[in-house]
């Protein structure tokens, strides 16, 4: 029989209480790996609001535009390569390096945080190991070669003419919005006109304090603006819409260039392929007040049989978003060398499906948020039976606009 040293038995050490913000970053980053698009799960997973909310979408979205930075600088002490590590451990390694290297957190806190991650997204056996790497990698300044901040095959298409855009790749853009009437602006939203292209586009503004859910803005939720790039505003503006304006956004949503076109008097009909999607143009549509009518179809498997004609066709295709880097970070490192041809296959037929919606002496206008030419020009000059008559471009964006390119077409005059 044991005797009893008469000592109290030791207290197992407590767990690190896990910051919910970081736990949102970390699910979300996760789910990005599988296909997930980190604005929409953020606005799902983080906290509804404070300075947990904040977190999440600092460590989420710094941790993406950082990734190339981040991964070499884990890779020198992980032993193996980062791909082979286990996802949850992976995401953890990442939040752990990018807290430690941009925020005012002490790297000690940082690191315990990020083993705490580790085990809450499933990886509890890699705990120790995210430990020592952790401690190596925070211990080493981060590279700051500028090239790190993209794929080497992007850094190469993002060459000259590029610099100043790409030295700003690691920075949050500003929140943009676009005014339903001008004469009825909300005092205090906006910082400041909002440019395209090197020009200020008419009704678009930088929103002053974007801290929060958009929703809790002034103005926002009885319909009085809508967030909408600049870039993609002026877009719309080259249908030339006016007044009774019969008008096909033919890729809407999520709306934003439906709305703009609907507040110029246009008379809109907003087609998707996604039904879910419409439902957010419907929505928008309720907000503010301007009437858009939607319906599903696939371009894909051509003309519709019922929507008639229309005096613009607006055709914002669906492309690779290379153009939108700044605001969307996950796309730089999921598209390959060779998705802007690919894509400009589907551009094309989708293209050429829509144009058999503009009556006669009526235009075309076709946008993509990428600045790839496979994806542009080569694109609008392949439509047989048409003409570019008009090009706009934001590519390289001059202020804090995305890469957009836009063509105007009319009909090829007959021989």
């Amino acid at each position: 029989m044991s005797r009893s040293s008469g000592r109290p038995p030791a207290r197992p050490r407590a767990r690190t209480r896990l910051n919910p913000g970081r736990l949102a970053a970390g699910r979300s980053l996760l789910a990005v790996e599988r296909g997930g698009h980190v604005e929409d799960l953020l606005a799902e997973t983080a906290p509804s609001e404070g300075a947990d909310r904040g977190l999440a979408w600092h460590l989420a979205l710094g941790v993406l535009r950082q990734q190339r930075r981040l991964d070499t600088a884990l890779a020198a002490h992980c032993g193996r390569p980062l791909v082979k590590v286990d996802a949850g451990a992976r995401i953890a390694l990442r939040i752990g390096l990018f807290e430690a290297a941009a925020s005012r957190t002490p790297d000690h806190a940082a690191v315990d945080q990020a083993v705490e991650l580790c085990r809450r997204l499933g990886a509890p056996r890699a705990t120790g190991f995210v430990n020592a790497v952790l401690r190596k990698a925070a211990a080493v300044p981060l590279d700051d070669d500028p090239q790190l901040g993209l794929p080497p095959w992007l850094v190469e298409r993002f060459a000259d003419g590029w610099e100043a855009w790409r030295a700003r790749l690691d920075e949050a853009p500003p929140l943009c919005g676009v005014w339903r009437d001008a004469a009825q602006v909300v005092e205090g939203v906006a910082a400041g006109p909002a440019r395209a292209a090197g020009s200020d586009v008419p009704g678009a503004f930088v929103v002053a304090d974007a801290q929060g859910a958009v929703e809790d803005l002034p103005g926002f939720r009885e319909g009085r603006w809508w967030v909408m790039d600049p870039a993609a505003a002026a877009v719309a503006d080259l249908a030339g819409a006016g007044e009774g304006t019969r008008v096909l956004d033919a890729c809407a949503a999520p709306g934003g260039k439906s709305l703009r076109l609907a507040a110029s008097g246009a008379q809109v009909t907003a087609v998707d392929l996604v039904p879910a999607r419409l439902a957010r143009v419907d929505e928008a549509s309720a907000r503010t007040g301007l009437a858009v009518q939607t319906r599903v179809h696939d371009w894909l498997d051509g003309p519709s049989d019922d929507l008639g004609l229309f005096d613009v066709v607006l055709v914002d295709a669906p492309c690779t978003g290379l153009g939108t880097l700044r605001r969307h970070p996950e796309i730089r490192w999921r598209r390959e060398p060779t998705d802007p041809a690919a894509m400009a296959l589907r551009q094309r037929r989708i293209l050429a499906a829509a144009a058999r919606h503009v009556t006669q002496g009526g235009r075309l206008v076709y946008a993509v948020c990428s600045p790839m030419p496979e994806e542009g020009p080569q694109v609008a000059e392949a439509l047989s039976g048409w003409q570019v008559v008009q090009r706009w471009s934001s590519a390289p964006p001059q202020d804090d606009e995305d890469a957009f390119q836009a063509f105007v077409l009319e009909r090829s005059p007959v021989a």
